[in-house]
């Protein structure tokens, strides 16, 4: 498919990727959304916690979210709302550790995790009686979804319509880099205060597993998830993870119709993200980068929902 013109616009004020990344996490009121909590309980032992909106509608969209977010995060209770009104079900996963109740398991989730999201979905099929299903997915969540789409390829159930990815690390080396840089501190502090705890509680359960000592000294997310993400997860080493975690290696198995939406200046992506070569002549796959947006960002004051919410309501409709 070609690559997408956008047709998004920011306000004056919000004049960097920082700002437009964080204005709307800071200062985008406050959005009401009643789920309906499900525990799934899962083959291993561990357990998911779907957050549903649902009157028995003929279509489904699943929300995939973003590093150390969950179904509160505004972004996705925004795009929840958002699609509700419009006639969809809507289904928020919460990835292993992230529902507010640590998960039993050392196992915790990650950008190269598509079994839980498969595993959902399987789910939904066999236990509900929809007649179109769509998925999106924010930053590490729309990686999520473009691998399991090119793993899966002409093997993913006809009922899964489209998908939509936002603001993809599509290549996670380059990303891990950018999130080194000063300019994004603020993130960086926010991601490991946070999956800190986590790892505190991990240790509580598995005594030993993570050594904390030195957690403040690890500069480099290369060099954390070297320490700690290995350790959680499969893989051998932080390069084998960003090999089999980013999405660029899976975009051209993908034979789902999916857009994915990175703006050009998102303080989380490098070149390498914006996939142009791979997307330019595919038959399932369009690339669209807005000039502006952020991460994840793509709303100012005044917009009565963000830029991304309008665009998966229109995305979805017209390939259900």
């Amino acid at each position: 498919m070609p690559l997408i013109d956008s047709n998004y616009r920011t306000s004056p004020l919000l004049f960097n990727g920082h700002l437009e990344t964080i204005f709307p996490y800071l200062y985008r009121p406050e959005i009401s959304v009643h789920y309906h909590r499900e525990r799934m309980e899962l083959t291993d032992g561990d357990f998911l916690d779907l957050d549903w909106l649902k009157e028995g509608r003929e279509r489904l969209a699943i929300l995939c979210h973003g590093l150390e977010g969950s179904s509160d995060s505004q972004y996705m209770k925004g795009m929840a709302k958002a699609l509700h009104a419009k006639g969809w079900d809507v289904l928020a996963i919460n990835f292993r550790s992230c529902s507010g109740e640590m998960n039993r398991l050392l196992r915790m989730y990650h950008h190269g995790e598509i079994e839980d999201l498969t595993s959902v979905i399987d789910y939904v099929i066999q236990t509900r009686d929809y007649q179109a299903i769509s998925l999106c997915g924010f930053s590490l969540g729309g990686n999520v979804i473009i691998k399991y789409l090119g793993t899966q390829g002409s093997k993913v159930p006809l009922i899964i319509r489209s998908a939509m990815a936002v603001s993809v690390p599509c290549d996670l080396a380059s990303s891990s880099q950018a999130l080194d840089r000063w300019s994004s501190y603020f993130y960086t502090r926010r991601f490991r205060r946070s999956l800190r705890k986590k790892f505190e509680l991990k240790n509580r359960m598995f005594p030993g597993t993570l050594d904390l000592k030195d957690f403040e000294k690890v500069k480099s997310w290369y060099d954390f998830d070297s320490k700690y993400t290995t350790r959680l997860t499969s893989f051998d080493s932080a390069d084998y993870y960003y090999t089999q975690g980013s999405a660029n290696n899976y975009i051209a198995g993908v034979r789902t119709t999916t857009l994915l939406i990175n703006a050009a200046n998102d303080p989380f992506l490098k070149s390498p993200s914006y996939p142009y070569a791979l997307c330019e002549a595919h038959p399932y796959v369009s690339l669209e980068i807005p000039t502006r947006g952020g991460h994840v960002g793509f709303w100012y004051p005044g917009l009565p929902h963000s830029y991304l919410e309008d665009r998966a309501s229109e995305f979805f409709d017209q390939h259900i």
